[in-house]
């Protein structure tokens, strides 16, 4: 049931915002205006049971993407099947409506051949390509499009594992209770390197970085503050990794006493006071986001 509600509260996170900023043009002035719209639920959600009988019994994770903004309305909708290594066999990517979404979900819990079914998120903006997603459900892992990165240990859920990959050869052992605060760091002007980290009281320890291009004007020389547009972008490709902080301060959070306190620091330029695009997006974030992950957000330290 709490896997069934999770997924529910976080694919309607960016068709809500979608839908409420519409109308101020930060959708059909996107980073991925120019994209192939994806295909409508209506197009291919016929092929999905037969999807799933062909990809057989096994773990299955439902993931949606970052402001779509072909269709306010809608929400990138990816279903795969995952195995060892993180072999991966996508079964649907879609945009569907929220109507659309329930279905999906009534489908994918009634089927016989999902094990288990963990929802997410992943980075991409609009249809484009995706680089890093999330999962919740028994545990919690990050992933990039080759493989997991930072996953929960199902039989000790205080202990997660970093995986060693290209950039980062030394895979350790990473205990919750440890964890002092967790970061977010950009590259400077034009903000266009992203980097997911967390502190112990021993270590400072990168789980990610993220090149993510603005497409933007080029900036004159001189000019300190960041122009509206400049805002708008941040917020727009910062709104994964924002996220996916945040998730990762609420499971930190889970093993502690109840008013255990773990800062989320991140750059200025994401924090509400700056940036009237973070304000408005974290305003309706307020309404839609469970109880305890607003607990984590209450952890935001500017």
């Amino acid at each position: 049931m709490l896997c069934k509600l999770v997924k529910r509260r976080c694919t309607r996170f960016g068709s809500i915002i979608c839908n409420q900023l519409s109308d101020l043009s930060f959708i059909k002035r996107g980073p991925d205006a120019k994209s192939k719209p994806l295909p409508l639920f209506s197009e291919v959600g016929e092929t999905l049971v037969p999807g799933l009988k062909s990809a057989g019994y096994g773990n299955y994770i439902h993931v949606t993407g970052q402001f779509y903004n072909h269709d306010p309305s809608l929400t990138r909708n990816i279903v795969m099947k995952v195995g060892k290594g993180f072999t991966r066999k996508v079964i649907m990517d879609a945009a569907l409506s929220d109507s659309e979404i329930k279905i999906l979900t009534n489908i994918l819990v009634d089927s016989r051949e999902c094990r288990h079914i963990s929802p997410g998120e992943i980075d991409s903006v609009g249809s484009e390509d995706w680089n890093y997603g999330y999962v919740l459900g028994r545990t919690f892992s990050i992933f990039s499009s080759d493989d997991i990165i930072l996953q929960q240990n199902a039989q000790n859920k205080d202990l997660m594992q970093l995986n060693s990959r290209p950039g980062f050869p030394i895979g350790q052992k990473i205990w919750l209770k440890d964890i002092e605060n967790v970061f977010v760091d950009l590259s400077s002007r034009p903000w266009d390197s992203q980097t997911l980290g967390i502190r112990t009281l021993s270590d400072q320890i990168t789980i990610l970085r993220n090149d993510r291009k603005f497409d933007l004007e080029e900036v004159e020389e001189g000019d300190a503050e960041p122009s509206h547009e400049e805002l708008r972008q941040i917020m727009i490709n910062t709104e994964w990794i924002i996220k996916t902080a945040a998730q990762l301060v609420h499971v930190a959070k889970q093993n502690r006493f109840k008013n255990a306190t773990i800062p989320l620091y991140v750059p200025r330029v994401v924090q509400a006071d700056l940036n009237p695009w973070v304000a408005m997006r974290n305003s309706l974030w307020q309404n839609e986001i469970p109880d305890k992950l607003q607990d984590s957000q209450n952890d935001y330290i500017p």
